[in-house]
């Protein structure tokens, strides 16, 4: 019999996908690129994520902008239009890759959803004087007492209806 290695990787490598390693390479491109130009249109504009395909075609770039001064179409048409060739390109030089992915733009609408909830959550925040009151017409629900109060009914702790 043949004998095999043990077919451990050096203590010092991990072992990750290439594609994800792909992808981590052309976030920090991509992040690089943004920092160095300068466009207003584009505002605050954030790279939330990249994702390479195993096949290394297409590079999904995931964008989030902070403010509404855009709709989202308009943002991934400016993008498209003004920066995913210059940004080929430069995946192209800074990457040592046969074969460079096709970029393309999406929103990533997490952020956008993580931030209406951070709104409703401060909307339900307690009120200064420490009582955990969140009104909502007619309804109330209040922990300072234990005592919730639908309009004409009350229940509080040990008492029945």
């Amino acid at each position: 019999m043949a004998k095999r290695g043990s077919g451990r990787r050096p203590s010092g490598q991990r072992h990750f996908p290439r594609a994800a390693r792909i992808s981590s390479l052309v976030r920090e491109i991509v992040g690089d690129y943004f920092e160095r130009v300068d466009d207003e249109e584009l505002g605050l504009l954030t790279i939330t994520g990249v994702e390479v395909d195993n096949d290394m075609n297409r590079a999904e770039v995931f964008v989030s902008l902070l403010g509404d001064e855009l709709p989202d179409e308009d943002v991934l048409d400016l993008l498209e239009e003004r920066h995913r060739k210059p940004l080929q390109r430069e995946i192209n030089n800074q990457s040592q890759l046969r074969k460079t992915p096709q970029v393309a733009f999406s929103f990533d609408h997490g952020v956008r959803s993580g931030s209406r909830i951070d709104e409703i959550l401060r909307t339900m925040a307690p009120t200064a004087d420490g009582d955990d009151t969140v009104s909502d017409g007619d309804d109330t629900v209040s922990d300072g007492d234990d005592t919730v109060s639908d309009g004409d009914d009350t229940v509080s702790d040990g008492e029945s209806r």
